[in-house]
């Protein structure tokens, strides 16, 4: 969105250091609407997202909105990688239990945690490592390695590890660090819906035929770690972080194609119902379905 790179962060955590926090939502609001007056192709994708989503065509207000609460999302991103103890958990007001996640560990195979690019997932990885939970992030670089030097420098001093994956390859190294991990009884953190790997299953995601990645369960598969759906929005002036139950991912021999299609399509239905009630912070700003200029599909429509 021309926002991840090293000049803008530099400038917005320059803001977040001179201007307390509840000032962020006014000035949140002039750059979010100025963003969605000059990007007018992001726009037309938001606005395509919105309306697969909703299933509505009059999204406009939701348009502008994502536009905003990005803004406030970059914001507080900035604010709390210099936060930590209570004032960083000052900022989460509502929490679901951790004992999906707790009776994962219990059982010694580690906890893969799984979340759309709905809300503030930057959150949810530091708060839980603010817990003293052992956290380690599956990520892609970023184009701007002045970005990556920063998110390694806070992950590190907050004692979180973090795997870097190709675009566009399997990455054999990656996959091995994170399954030692899991190994490890720790937790193994990805965003788990946009197509960026070479591993997908098409399940039905809003309706539509959707390659979504299977990274998440042939980790699950090779480490016995479950996959738990996990949510951190914002609500009002501070955030929700949401756990789900588990997905295991398991199958007799000749099977696991099933189980993994199977598993996905139950993740996919997980995200959906957060991504609707929360549809102005999934924050997917390209036409994630490629919807043609007449309001079709690229791909064909789901079945069932």
């Amino acid at each position: 969105m021309g926002l991840y790179n090293n000049i803008s962060l530099f400038f917005i955590n320059l803001f977040t250091i001179l201007v307390p926090r509840p000032l962020f939502p006014p000035a949140a609001f002039l750059w979010g609407g100025l963003f969605y007056l000059l990007l007018a192709e992001i726009r037309r994708s938001v606005r395509a997202n919105l309306q697969v989503v909703t299933g509505r065509t009059d999204v406009e207000w939701l348009v502008f909105s994502t536009f905003y609460k990005f803004s406030i999302n970059w914001c507080d991103v900035m604010l709390m990688m210099r936060l930590k103890g209570e004032r960083l958990q000052a900022l989460i007001n509502r929490r679901s239990s951790h004992r999906p996640l707790d009776d994962a560990l219990a059982a010694g195979n580690g906890a893969i945690l799984v979340s759309p690019h709905l809300g503030n997932w930057e959150l949810g990885g530091l708060g839980l490592a603010d817990l003293g939970y052992r956290i380690n992030v599956l990520t892609f670089r970023e184009p701007d390695e002045k970005v990556n030097q920063m998110r390694e420098k806070v992950r590190m001093e907050r004692n979180i590890g973090f795997i870097y994956v190709d675009r566009n390859d399997t990455s054999p190294l990656a996959i091995i660090e994170a399954v030692n991990a899991l190994r490890r009884n720790e937790i193994l953190c990805l965003l788990g819906e946009r197509d960026g790997s070479s591993s997908t299953v098409a399940v039905s995601f809003f309706g539509r035929c959707t390659e979504l990645p299977a990274g998440a369960a042939y980790l699950s598969m090779a480490s016995g770690a479950p996959v738990i759906p996990v949510f951190v929005p914002l609500e009002g002036y501070r955030y929700a972080t949401l756990m789900e139950e588990p997905i295991f991912f398991s199958g007799r021999h000749g099977q696991h194609a099933d189980a993994i299609k199977e598993g996905i399509a139950r993740l996919a239905g997980v995200f959906e119902r957060y991504i609707s009630r929360y549809p102005d912070q999934w924050y997917n700003f390209f036409d994630f379905w490629k919807i043609r200029p007449g309001g079709s599909s690229s791909e064909p429509q789901a079945k069932g």
